[in-house]
């Protein structure tokens, strides 16, 4: 029954959720999304494929991670990438060029996955932590797709809404042949939910690479030098809705103290920078938009409304704020900041990166504050403290490298799952098998 009132649902809503996905990727991208592969209509793969979905960019960096440890021990390893909003799928295509297809996920009706199923012919799917579609986990499992996630996590608010809605999730996640879970925590939150425990193994995260990008490390030097001047900088990355005007309030106290630095701040959506220019009324702080190619005045406020650059931003920067963490979200990814050595601040809102937050205030290499204030206060101890700056940057950066261990290990046990798959597939005969499923 749920299934059927499932299907009905997205069937129902599918015109109004394609158009604002199509409307919300122009303007994130600025320019037309490739809005029929929401139909499931890709270009056909020859398979059998390796196919990993990373749902948007707090994914996107995991996948990434996980292609390129793939393809080092296996380089013609036949992989797809989908992702679901825009802005992943701008920022996959630039990352792996034309050596790996990027395409979008289908709108999870049953005709539509069936077409994209054909199409790609999978023998192996990996979803990047955990974006449970039911439809397209049921027929992935009846056409013997084997499906897995890796860096699984259960957020808080995710857990209460899987539990609410079990009957329809505790299926879907019941067909998963593999979740390789980030700590015992979320492994623990899967089998609560019905997984049987045979199937949840620890996989680390994926995040923690432990290797600063050398090529962010270079852009960063020089946008220290080009676009904020030499200046004391810190860097809020992922700012969302309700955190914009703190980080103003913020800046005008560290400003004030010191009049020459500037903030970096980056918010989540980057069409969120004309609601922070008219925030700015406020506190009329020098702004300057980096889309727009601005520089920063001294003691003033770059909006960096561009998508691929925060990396740089944090290596070029003294301090980074995380957002989504002074607003009930759960926090967003610590990793980028700290691998470039910037020292990271947090607010009290972190579970969706609790395990490394809990090891990194453990070992006083981060902090966690309340409000503005307390981040002003925070902020300025990095910027006038190069030894408390560069201290707590290097013991981040050893615990982050430290969790790395075993992340090889997964790689190599994907492989040695995708063989035996792909041998399996090879005998039954897949793609005939879905060709007769499916009238395209």
């Amino acid at each position: 029954m749920w299934e059927c009132l499932y299907e009905f649902c997205m069937t129902v809503v599918s015109p109004f959720a394609l158009g604002w996905l199509d409307r919300k990727g122009r303007q994130q991208t600025g320019h037309s999304t490739a809005w029929t592969e929401r139909w499931g209509r890709i270009p056909s793969q020859p398979g059998p494929t390796f196919w990993i979905h990373a749902s948007s960019l707090g994914e996107l960096q995991v996948a990434l991670n996980l292609v390129r440890g793939l393809h080092e021990q296996e380089p013609d390893l036949p992989i797809v990438m989908t992702t679901f909003t825009a802005t992943a799928r701008e920022q996959a295509e630039k990352a792996l060029g034309s050596s790996t297809p990027v395409h979008f996920l289908p709108w999870d009706r049953g005709t539509w996955v069936e077409r994209f199923l054909n199409r790609l012919e999978p023998a192996v799917g990996i979803i990047i932590e955990t974006e449970i579609w039911p439809t397209l986990i049921h027929r992935a499992s009846e056409w013997g797709i084997r499906m897995a996630i890796v860096n699984g996590r259960i957020s808080d608010r995710s857990l209460g809404r899987y539990e609410r809605f079990l009957p329809l999730f505790g299926p879907a996640l019941r067909r998963l042949d593999r979740i390789w879970a980030q700590n015992e925590m979320h492994a623990r939150r899967f089998i609560a939910l019905g997984v049987d425990p045979d199937r949840v193994r620890l996989g680390g995260n994926l995040k923690l690479r432990g290797r600063p990008s050398a090529e962010a490390a270079e852009k960063g030097q020089v946008l220290r030098l080009e676009i904020l001047g030499g200046h004391p900088a810190w860097i809020a990355g992922s700012v969302r809705e309700g955190e914009e005007r703190m980080m103003l309030e913020a800046q005008q106290w560290v400003r004030t103290r010191l009049p020459q630095a500037i903030a970096v701040l980056a918010p989540r959506h980057p069409e969120r920078a004309e609601a922070i220019q008219a925030e700015n009324e406020i506190w009329r702080l020098p702004l300057a938009r980096r889309s727009l190619g601005q520089v920063p005045e001294p003691g003033g406020i770059l909006v960096l409304d561009t998508i691929g650059e925060l990396t740089a931003f944090y290596a070029a920067g003294d301090a980074a704020f995380i957002g989504g963490s002074l607003v009930p979200l759960g926090g967003h990814n610590l990793i980028e900041a700290i691998e470039q050595g910037c020292p990271v601040i947090m607010g009290p809102s972190h579970g969706n990166v609790r395990e490394a937050v809990d090891r990194l205030v453990q070992a006083r290499a981060m902090a966690i504050i309340q409000d503005p204030d307390e981040l002003a206060r925070e902020v300025l101890t990095l910027l006038t403290q190069p030894v408390e700056r560069a201290d707590r940057a290097e013991r981040a950066l050893q615990i982050i490298t430290e969790a790395r261990t075993g992340q090889d290990s997964l790689v190599a046990t994907l492989l040695d799952w995708w063989r035996q798959i792909r041998s399996a597939a090879a005998e039954t005969g897949l793609r005939s098998s879905m060709q007769e499923k499916v009238v395209d």
